[in-house]
């Protein structure tokens, strides 16, 4: 395990610079929780005018302290912040967390600021928290750390959390008593000058403490090198992501909250799909699968029982159940026989089972044991909604007390003073759930993962070296450029002629029918739309018109035309979309879908990370529309879906060899009746790598 990220949840000895005597400023109210949560480390606060605070002898100045420090944490003012990590960096702590804000968050200055601390940390060889952050939280018995201004006592759990706002983490903490959240480590990350997700995510996957991950992000720091944590097989645990800023106007927000720029939604929905991280839509989604991984038995599969005492629940329950692709169980005829004996003759034996009001506690416990018996169920959802004549903490207790490899989840509408004797007189504690939707949300997250947990087997091959004698210019690449990458990758390419304007009347004769012309020019990306393309044209006849037609629409755009570009013409079966682009944060993607000119219309794509395995790839093919068809509908022959794989390997392979291709895309590629493949156009825009010294 890395001993710096060590230093930030275990660490044996705090210095905290800034700390204050006065009550309510962050100073005091942080050094005040590491001292109510009870730290078992030495601690050595710094303010060169106090001698003591909260009872901690305090230090004039970091210099005068002797001891080894794991930890530092900085509060003092903006000003002062820099020159406080140079003293840091020189008694070589190794480990600081910069609470200060007012740095890349409020713009250019503040940036220049953050990026000259970041430098002197790289050199010393530190690690960084922050700055505008809230600090840590370290609930082991061996450490007992609440490194933050927030007072509350977080109970020790199993749940690393990371947040990259303040007051999120902060509203969280705010909340424990509320909503019964555990944690093993929180920390709060800030502007992400050094330390981010990857590193923690890294860590906790490494820490024996730490059996689900959580996370609250606004941006990615560096997405490649997170996805390939888990395309290499390095990240396994539960990992579940809230990821804001769905929105262009909450990536905006969220750019002006930390200063980082977000990737586009489809991206990340895309490629924390394929790499089986749970992206959960709610903060309170995100903590309740975090409770199903820690406290409940997986699922084995998705059928789903109800017991219920009130209708409307059990109405919003089996919907969610619908909405979350989950099953209702078809209940045993000897599970209905047993449930007879037991539910009032008013009620209902189906599923969802209905113990009416007037339900008791035995009732509840003999019905949900029933139903976890029956082999048709893999799960029970449990529903109580306190009446009068029945007091809710029996009967939440004696279903908790029901032994099960099967999960079993409550959900209880109470009187108010229920959930203070919950958490005082419990025998078990077991997470319970305030919101009839909230189980199957739970169930559906954890059988994703259960089913993404598979060994990847890559279909690119990193580091090639066989285009090193391929040089290329900036932008969109020349079609003489195209061919030299055309040839190292077999794509299908159609037979292509280039020829002036001026001499396509004498070359008409010898040319075979049917053709397509095309008129070609550097500025002109969409020849469609300057009415640029004429197809399966016949004869000499027809080309005259076609080329008649095409120049008269370059004059009305004003736009050069350059060339003709002559290919045979090819009666399409489907018309395909192949592309790729090179994200901003989780860097080379391909998509695939409908092609032809109404592609944005038809709006029939699907994306995946380069870094892909072969059921990747046939996930890519089989989610879009075209992907079904082309496997054959209706009595229509399959087209060879193994050649469209290869396609698609290769241009991966291609981004992948070619860090300076930006963007790419063959459209259409047509597929004929004859199970043939031609890429009819294909555009690549390429930007040389520069190295920053």
């Amino acid at each position: 395990m890395d001993s710096k990220i060590n230093n930030f949840f275990y660490p044996s000895s705090i210095c905290v610079a800034g700390a204050s005597t006065k009550e309510k400023s962050i100073g005091y109210e942080l050094l005040k929780s590491i001292k109510d949560y009870g730290y078992t480390g030495k601690i050595y606060p710094v303010n060169p005018k106090a001698n003591k605070i909260l009872d901690y002898k305090c230090f004039n100045s970091i210099e005068e302290i002797e001891d080894k420090i794991d930890l530092a944490i900085v509060l003092v003012p903006k000003a002062a912040a820099e020159e406080t990590i140079d003293k840091l960096l020189l008694k070589n702590v190794h480990s600081i967390i910069l609470v200060t804000a007012g740095f890349r968050e409020v713009g250019k200055e503040g940036e220049k600021v953050e990026n000259r601390i970041l430098e002197k940390i790289k050199v010393q060889g530190a690690r960084l928290i922050g700055p505008n952050c809230m600090g840590v939280i370290s609930t082991s018995d061996k450490i007992k750390l609440n490194a933050t201004f927030v007072a509350e006592k977080p109970e020790k759990g199993a749940t690393g959390f990371l947040s990259q706002s303040g007051a999120i983490a902060a509203a969280i903490l705010n909340s424990l008593r509320e909503t019964g959240i555990k944690f093993c480590h929180m920390i709060s990350v800030g502007n992400k000058a050094d330390i981010c997700e990857n590193d923690i995510i890294n860590f906790w996957q490494e820490d024996k403490n730490i059996k689900t991950i959580t996370c609250y992000l606004e941006s990615f720091e560096n997405g490649e090198d997170l996805i390939k944590l888990f395309y290499e097989g390095k990240i396994t645990k539960p990992v579940i992501i809230l990821k804001a800023g769905r929105t262009s106007s909450g990536m905006k927000a969220a750019s002006s909250h930390t200063g980082a720029l977000g990737s586009n939604d489809k991206v990340v929905e895309a490629v924390l799909n394929q790499f089986g991280v749970i992206r959960a839509d709610t903060l309170n989604e995100l903590f309740n699968t975090a409770k199903g991984f820690e406290n409940f038995q997986f699922p084995k599969g998705n059928k789903i029982a109800v017991v219920t005492n009130a209708g409307g629940p059990a109405i919003l329950a089996v919907d969610s159940i619908d909405k979350e692709r989950l099953i209702l169980s078809a209940l045993s005829a000897e599970t209905k026989d047993k449930l007879r004996k037991i539910v009032h003759p008013e009620g209902s034996i189906n599923n969802p089972v209905d113990l009416l009001p007037g339900g008791t506690a035995e009732q509840y416990k003999k019905v949900n044991e029933i139903l976890l018996a029956d082999n048709n169920v893999d799960a029970v959802i449990s529903i109580f909604v306190e009446p009068v004549m029945v007091d809710a903490f029996n009967v939440i207790e004696k279903v908790n007390s029901i032994a099960s490899g099967k999960p079993l989840y409550q959900v209880v509408m109470p009187l108010p003073e229920f959930w203070e004797k919950y958490t005082n007189n419990s025998q078990t504690k077991l997470p319970l759930f305030r919101r009839a939707e909230e189980p199957a949300e739970i169930i559906s997250n954890i059988l994703f993962y259960r089913n993404n947990s598979i060994e990847r087997s890559p279909v690119i091959k990193e580091n090639r070296d066989n285009n090193q004698d391929i040089q290329l210019t900036d932008g969109w690449l020349s079609n003489e450029e195209i061919n030299l990458i055309n040839k190292n990758y077999d794509f299908p390419v159609v037979k292509t002629l280039f020829i002036k304007p001026e001499d396509l009347s004498a070359t008409n004769k010898s040319l075979t029918y049917p053709l397509v012309l095309k008129g070609i020019s550097k500025n002109i990306l969409h020849k469609s739309e300057l009415n640029a393309v004429k197809i399966n044209i016949k004869d000499q006849e027809e080309l005259l018109t076609a080329e008649l037609e095409i120049k008269s629409s370059f004059e009305k755009g004003h736009r050069i035309l350059e060339n003709f570009l002559i290919q045979p013409y090819i009666e399409p079966m489907h018309e395909i979309l192949l592309g790729g682009f090179r994200d901003k944060s989780f860097g080379p993607m391909i998509m695939f879908g409908t092609g032809g000119k109404y592609v944005e219309v038809y709006n029939d794509i699907s994306m995946k990370s380069i870094y892909s395995t072969e059921h990747d790839i046939e996930e890519l093919i089989f989610n879009t529309k075209i992907g079904k068809i082309l496997k054959g509908i209706r009595g229509e022959r399959a087209f060879n879906i193994e050649k469209i794989k290869n396609i698609i390997i290769a241009s991966a392979q291609m981004m992948l060899d070619f860090p300076g291709i930006k963007e790419f895309d063959f459209n259409p590629l047509i597929a004929t009746q004859n199970q043939e493949l031609f890429a009819v156009d294909i555009r690549i825009r390429y930007e040389s790598i520069t190295t920053k010294n």
